[in-house]
């Protein structure tokens, strides 16, 4: 069988510091997305992280087509 990545004895998976980061992202703009998209600097403040690190994993989320970059002085990041 394929190997899905670590797991724990107890079979839960273990996810990456960034996995869980990008999981955090995706829920907070889905609850903050309306009515303006959610600005980086806003969603690194709410999290307590640098936003630099923070905007690799966003971008990252935009290529694979969760996330839709809004670009503008009201711009940010809302579920695609």
């Amino acid at each position: 069988t394929m190997n899905d990545g670590p797991k724990r004895e107890d079979g839960m998976i273990l996810l990456s510091r960034r996995s869980l980061l990008a999981i955090a992202a995706v829920v907070d703009i889905a609850l903050h997305a309306r009515p303006t998209p959610v600005a980086a600097k806003m969603l690194a403040a709410r999290h307590n992280l640098p936003p630099r690190h923070l905007e690799t994993i966003l971008q990252a989320l935009v290529r694979c087509g969760i996330l839709k970059g809004v670009r503008g002085p009201r711009g940010g990041y809302e579920l695609a």
